[in-house]
């Protein structure tokens, strides 16, 4: 039986000049019904020294953990499974909080009790460490349609739109039971780990309450940040791409469910990819580009269709075509150098330019045929 409240998960990985605000701010919330457990992933500076003075100092609120390194998705899993409150949920070391964040979140579960929902998505703020602004959340004004107000829950078996949210794992609380029941883990020592589960998850759930303003600051432009990673790391997508393909493929996953997941995951492979490539060293992007062309080949025709028709209703005109290039363009091999240009989107015309070119080749050819 668990407690009532949340588990906050804190990985820590050479956080040293972070840790301490995120852990403030954890210790100023107004309901003090929660707990902390911060892993430790092989920190080589001084995250451990400060890590273990809060939890000797706060024996009652701060667990400390350490681990060998395994990634975010290996010290995730190692705090989820000791927690002890009826909520989990996930924080970078160098994210904070408002003292209201707890107490808005109970305050919306108890308002909707008996109903115990087994995902909460929140609407963080996002701190730019370069720009020094606040800004809002990538799918605010998504959520603002899926959420029409503070604490009303769906059902994302009815409601397809939900799969179209951002992936960021810290923007959900899960239900401890829910994750057991479902036996959710992480993928450990890879990159990008929360793609996959943000689908797995909300393909299970059959409740989830959103929540707007709850007081959470994302911080964007570490030096930390996955997405700043620009070397081999970025081989890692075609692994949880890998993970993606054999979930929807899995027989015990209901058909309706798999048709569902198709346009929301061939969206995120497509935009995740492009921006891979764009984002990746010279040495690297050459791999990566043969790679992600032979996994789109490996994609079920049927797929692309489904894809195609959500793209009409969901997506923008320039978003249909930058992706309808893109998959033209990486199942035709087509150079990372010129992927490079493309991708920088200066050369969106060319791209254009190419396509009818090779049409008219192929009608060419036939016509002389």
């Amino acid at each position: 039986m668990y407690q009532k409240g949340i588990t906050f998960v804190i990985p820590a990985y050479n956080t040293e000049h972070t840790i301490s605000r995120t852990l403030e701010s954890i210790l100023r919330q107004t309901d003090q019904h929660y707990e902390v457990i911060i892993v430790n992933d092989g920190s080589s500076d001084h995250t451990e020294d400060i890590c273990k003075k809060y939890a000797e100092e706060y024996p009652d609120k701060i667990r400390y953990i350490y681990q060998e390194n395994r990634g975010l998705g290996g010290a995730r899993n190692h705090g989820m499974r000791l927690a002890g409150r009826e909520y989990v949920a996930f924080l970078d070391s160098d994210d904070w909080l408002m003292p209201e964040y707890v107490e808005t979140v109970m305050a919306q579960l108890r308002w909707q009790a008996p109903v115990h929902p087994e995902i909460i998505l929140i609407l963080p703020q996002i701190y730019d460490e370069n720009s020094k602004k606040v800004c809002e959340w990538y799918d605010a004004a998504l959520f603002r349609e899926l959420f029409r107000e503070d604490g009303q829950i769906i059902n994302p078996q009815n409601n397809e739109k939900i799969l179209l949210s951002d992936v960021n794992q810290c923007r959900k609380i899960l239900q401890t039971d829910f994750i057991n029941r479902i036996r959710f883990r992480f993928r450990e020592q890879v990159k990008w780990e929360d793609v996959y589960p943000h689908f797995f998850l909300l393909s299970q759930c059959r409740s989830c309450m959103g929540i707007g303003s709850v007081g959470f600051y994302y911080r964007k432009g570490s030096s930390q940040q996955i997405t700043a990673s620009r070397g081999a790391d970025r081989m890692d997508l075609l692994t949880v791409y890998q993970d993606l393909l054999n979930y929807m493929k899995d027989p015990a996953l209901p058909r309706e469910a798999a048709a569902r997941l198709v346009f929301p995951v061939m969206r995120i492979l497509t935009g995740f990819s492009m921006e891979g490539i764009r984002m990746t060293d010279t040495d690297t992007r050459q791999k990566l580009v043969q790679e992600l062309s032979i996994f789109f080949r490996t994609i079920p025709g049927c797929w692309y269709r489904e894809w195609k028709n959500g793209c009409r209703k969901y997506g923008s005109g320039k978003e249909r075509i930058r992706y309808r290039l893109f998959q033209t363009a990486i199942k035709h091999r087509w150079s990372s150098r010129w992927f490079e240009d493309y991708l920088y989107q200066e050369a969106i015309e060319t791209l254009i330019k190419r396509l009818f070119r090779m049409d008219r080749r192929k009608k060419e050819i036939h016509d002389t045929v």
